[in-house]
């Protein structure tokens, strides 16, 4: 077990994009459970779904933020233009995650099937997006360092 533990720790400190991707598969999933809470939150005090979509989805992009620049990409700071993309990408893929979340939500009824699943289909094709375009676009990585 310990042999196991030690090799998952030497994988997700690589700077490899394999490495990128397991980082930012646990980085990912604690910024989809604060995404999720805040959703239901809203839909429990307002029920809006649609609302409810955009706040968490914007608390999420906030806290993925920093958890992206530095254990994902191992960024010690980050500048104007990376925060400029970022913003950007992110902008981009709000549009594509609450589509997707209220394609499934028409398709699926807004019972709890439906919300739960539109939820899901919608980070897996926001998440898919986002790390393509940061890796590519807002944490390069640093001259001299491989990818």
């Amino acid at each position: 077990m310990n042999r196991l533990k030690t090799l998952f720790i030497r994988f997700l400190s690589t700077h490899s994009t394999r490495g990128q991707i397991a980082r930012y598969l646990v980085a990912g999933g604690s910024a989809v459970v604060v995404d999720f809470i805040l959703y239901r939150i809203i839909i429990w005090l307002f029920d809006v779904t649609l609302l409810a979509k955009a706040v968490g989805y914007v608390g999420g992009t906030i806290y993925s933020f920093y958890v992206n620049r530095s254990f994902t990409f191992k960024r010690d700071s980050s500048n104007r233009q990376q925060v400029i993309a970022y913003l950007a990408i992110y902008v981009l893929s709000m549009f594509l995650n609450t589509g997707v979340n209220q394609l499934g939500l028409t398709v699926l009824g807004e019972g709890e099937i439906g919300i739960n699943v539109s939820f899901a289909v919608a980070a897996v094709a926001s998440a898919t997006f986002n790390f393509v375009c940061m890796k590519r676009f807002v944490f390069k990585p640093e001259q001299g360092v491989a990818a």
